[in-house]
């Protein structure tokens, strides 16, 4: 009988700890599972209020802080938002696909007026590129006052009659060709300089001795929330961009 009661004891104490493994596992899962989607929606919720943040700043041309003016109904988040005007001699652009084109303003722009407002510089401009499986190649298209004047570089000879690279941009050794636009061409009355990549996407980086004029505005943000979530969001607002086939004829 002894024995029995032993047995039976042992069994008992068995099937409890299998029991209570099982009860915690589920709690331990159900615990971590809460944790995860708690901090997927804070996640979320502070995503949401940094792009808030860069919106307003963009569309006031001034700094915000969350929970203040448009950002008041972003609770239990703190941050800002800053815009501002980058001034440089060296501009790089995001990645250019193919058969696609960047705008860049040789003179000063006010985009509220949509006009210019200024003279370009009569410096030489670089234009740097990179190389990809096949390379690529450059339309560049001067828009003066009066006048445009067109640039096409080809380091893979595929183009007639098109020039070559001179080599590594001086800028960035990363970019393996470069080709400069003459001051001469350039004079005080161009306004934009128009770069269509062909046959392969590339970022590009314009470059010259003294500071472009400003390109655009870049807004950067960063909030918080008191569960401790941060999220950190760059954006760079171009001036309007050309579409691609503006300066192309088609029949």
């Amino acid at each position: 009988m002894k024995t029995k009661k032993g047995q039976i004891l042992l069994i008992t104490v068995m099937v409890l700890a299998t029991i209570l493994t099982v009860v915690l596992a589920i709690t331990f899962k159900s615990t971590n599972e809460s944790k995860t989607t708690k901090l997927e929606q804070e996640s979320q919720k502070a995503l949401a209020a940094a792009e808030a943040a860069l919106e307003s700043a963009l569309q006031t041309n001034q700094n915000v802080t969350i929970g203040e003016g448009q950002l008041s109904s972003f609770t239990g988040i703190t941050g800002t938002a800053t815009v501002e005007n980058l001034i440089t001699n060296t501009f790089t652009t995001p990645a250019v696909a193919k058969d696609a084109a960047y705008t860049f303003y040789m003179a000063d722009y006010d985009p509220d007026t949509k006009a210019f407002t200024g003279t370009s510089t009569g410096q030489d401009v670089t234009v740097c590129f990179k190389a990809a499986t096949t390379n690529p190649a450059l339309e560049l298209t001067l828009v003066k006052d009066n006048s445009v004047k067109k640039y096409v570089v080809d380091p893979g000879s595929r183009i007639s009659n098109a020039a070559a690279s001179a080599g590594v941009c001086s800028a960035d050794s990363t970019y393996d060709y470069s080709y400069t636009v003459p001051a001469a061409d350039i004079s005080t009355d161009s306004k934009l300089l128009y770069a269509r990549v062909m046959y392969n996407p590339t970022k590009l980086i314009f470059t010259r001795a003294s500071n472009f004029p400003i390109q655009g505005r870049t807004a950067f943000s960063d909030v918080k929330t008191d569960s401790g979530v941060s999220k950190k969001v760059t954006l760079f607002q171009s001036y309007p961009q050309i579409p691609a086939e503006f300066f192309v004829t088609t029949y």
